[in-house]
């Protein structure tokens, strides 16, 4: 198994993609990318958590992929009206339609970095920032014409001196996600970090690290992007997917995972901050809902529920018929959750 780990480190990236300065491969994950391009653009001063959607003038500004923004604790309005093939609405088995945006990064102590509430149509929809580049979009959408708007957080320094965060509009498309290139990702990237954590002396590390290599061999990388490409990077898919559920497992311990986000009620933000985290949060956990049944939430803060329904009764109604289906829990033993 010599240098086995480091090439399938690389094959992994391959399909994955990577960003370095000036430099950016897209990988195999997204097929059919259609750029988006420039979006209307203009501050956004009124201070509330939840403010009006804005009205466009003219002399309003644009903002284009490779542009830099920056500030501190600053709003900024970008919106573009776009339409959604309305052939993508049955693509067929294995792909589904996406829209990726990458405004900026996401910088030390968790409010560093830029953060944006997404509205489709003037409805709140989700959160978009560097960990959720990815927004998935509904029925209804295809076909016709829907406005994208967003509103951009610059976020703070994460403590220490005031200073202005720099971000730059790296890039916006929508694309097809082909789902077995992503799962082979997401899933041999996760084996491969538990072979880097296991005793090298772990009979499992070696047999972790030969089911990974295994499906990798089955691709054809003779034409990467070629239907040929696909069809193998599905085989590889499901050929890892056997093997991790013919392993033999002899843990007596069984782990249940149910979501949660821990949100500082007052931390080196303000309550308004706190406000709008909340509401990014829970509108994001709200589409995951809808992709994955199997998935389910819990959120403590009793505080932060009457900060929703105060602030965004839509996300508050949606939260409840959750609640009333049993997927999302309630607790709460403080007002507010302790670190």
């Amino acid at each position: 198994m010599l240098h086995t780990e480091a090439k399938l480190e690389e094959r992994i990236l391959e399909l994955k993609g990577y960003r370095f300065e000036g430099d950016t491969y897209r990988g195999y994950r997204y097929r059919e990318i259609r750029e988006l391009g420039e979006f209307r653009m203009k501050e956004e001063t009124s201070g509330l958590v939840n403010p009006s959607l804005p009205t466009w003038a003219v002399h309003d500004g644009v903002m284009r992929p490779g542009d830099l923004w920056k500030g501190r604790d600053r709003y900024l309005w970008l919106e573009k009206k776009i339409t959604l093939p309305k052939e993508w609405e049955n693509v067929g088995e294995g792909l589904e339609p996406v829209g990726i945006f990458d405004f900026g990064l996401t910088g030390g102590g968790f409010n560093s970095g830029f953060e944006s509430m997404l509205y489709i149509d003037g409805q709140v929809y989700q959160a978009v920032d560097s960990n959720h580049m990815e927004v998935f979009f509904k029925e209804e959408h295809f076909g016709r014409e829907i406005t994208l708007t967003f509103r951009l957080w610059s976020g703070l320094e994460g403590g220490g001196v005031p200073r202005d965060l720099v971000h730059c509009y790296k890039e916006a498309y929508i694309a097809l996600l082909d789902c077995p290139t992503d799962d082979l990702y997401y899933l041999s990237d996760m084996m491969l970090d538990a072979v880097k954590t296991l005793p090298k002396e772990s009979a499992e590390r070696y047999e972790i690290l030969e089911a990974i290599d295994h499906a990798y061999l089955l691709i054809d990388w003779t034409e990467p992007g070629s239907e040929r490409f696909y069809h193998t990077i599905k085989e590889a898919d499901i050929a890892l997917n056997d093997s991790v559920d013919n392993m033999d497992k002899h843990a007596k311990v069984q782990i249940s995972c149910v979501g949660h986000t821990h949100i500082d009620t007052a931390w080196l933000w303000r309550l308004k901050h706190t406000r709008e985290k909340a509401s990014r949060s829970f509108s994001s956990v709200l589409r995951l809902m809808e992709r994955f049944p199997e998935y389910y939430f819990l959120h403590t803060q009793p505080q932060q529920y009457a900060y929703i329904k105060e602030d965004f009764p839509e996300i508050y109604e949606q939260i409840k018929e959750k609640v009333k289906e049993g997927r999302w829990e309630i607790d709460g033993g403080m007002w507010v959750e302790a670190d």
